[in-house]
């Protein structure tokens, strides 16, 4: 459903739920989100919203990778 440019900014606050999803009373608390960007955070990556209101939200994570061996363990 997509979310406003102001809601955005505040989806990863504990207990925040968007006007739309109280309205349409959709289940939850506005802890999901919140936890998650702990856990990617505590793992050293990030987590992004990006939304359009009307057409949808992107949620993007990225995580740091480990190098890869240099040598296959025989």
């Amino acid at each position: 459903m997509g979310i406003s440019e102001e809601e955005a900014t505040r989806i990863f606050t504990r207990f925040f739920r968007t006007r739309a999803a109280r309205q349409s009373a959709i289940p939850g608390v506005g802890l999901g989100l919140s936890i998650t960007q702990s856990i990617v955070e505590r793992h050293g990556g990030d987590i992004s919203c990006v939304s359009t209101p009307g057409s949808g939200t992107t949620f993007t994570m990225t995580l740091p990778a480990e190098e890869a061996p240099t040598q296959l363990e025989q």
